[in-house]
């Protein structure tokens, strides 16, 4: 197996429309300098995709990710912005690189300092990898996460990852365990196909 011994700033999918829109709709309305607070905090008290709906900023999150298209789209949309009102800042880090091993464990002749050890703890990731859309379980899970990193996240791999995290080949999922035991270089590549139709008159009743 490759490893690193050292992090490797990496965004995730760079390219992704989900990650580009995501991270335009959370500086209008969530950055610490553009976004408002008390859209913020309102979509930060969600206690359901109902209590984002109530809000236009999530709302508007939804028809520019295409919420039309289907209930479970809407769904996940919604519980999106959710997830990135806990964002207070953005990062240029992979979540995982962030939250994980400093460096690869598997290679130390002796234990790692506390300064490269991972800020989540194994078993925490073992609970997150393993969390499913359904119920607000992922949601409730990246929130945690984005706590743990004391709001600083990357907002466009959170999203992309959300997004395609119950893809059927599984790649969101691998390559944050790659990340988490740093060892992102043997990863496989984020190429996620998440192209997304125009979606200026797309609303959520659609």
């Amino acid at each position: 197996m490759t490893t690193e011994s050292s992090p490797v700033t990496h965004r995730i999918a760079p390219s992704s429309d989900v990650g580009r829109r995501a991270l335009a709709w959370w500086t209008a309305h969530c950055g610490p300098e553009a976004g408002d607070a008390s859209t913020r905090a309102r979509l930060r008290r969600a206690r359901s995709g109902l209590d984002v709906l109530a809000v236009p900023a999530g709302v508007m999150l939804a028809r520019q990710l295409g919420a039309s298209r289907s209930p479970d789209r809407a769904a996940k949309a919604l519980d999106l912005a959710h997830v990135l009102a806990h964002v207070r800042r953005d990062s240029d880090r992979a979540p995982m690189q962030a939250a994980g091993w400093q460096r690869f464990p598997f290679d130390a002749t002796t234990e790692l300092p506390p300064d490269q050890r991972p800020r989540l703890s194994e078993a925490r990731f073992r609970h997150l990898i393993r969390a499913e859309h359904a119920d607000g379980e992922l949601a409730t899970a990246f929130i945690r996460l984005i706590a743990l990193l004391d709001g600083e996240a990357s907002v466009a791999s959170l999203a992309t990852a959300f997004w395609h995290w119950d893809a059927q080949d599984q790649r969101i999922r691998r390559r944050w365990a790659f990340e988490y035991y740093a060892a992102g270089a043997a990863a496989p590549d984020d190429d996620s196909a998440d192209t997304l139709p125009h979606t200026h008159d797309e609303d959520v009743a659609g």
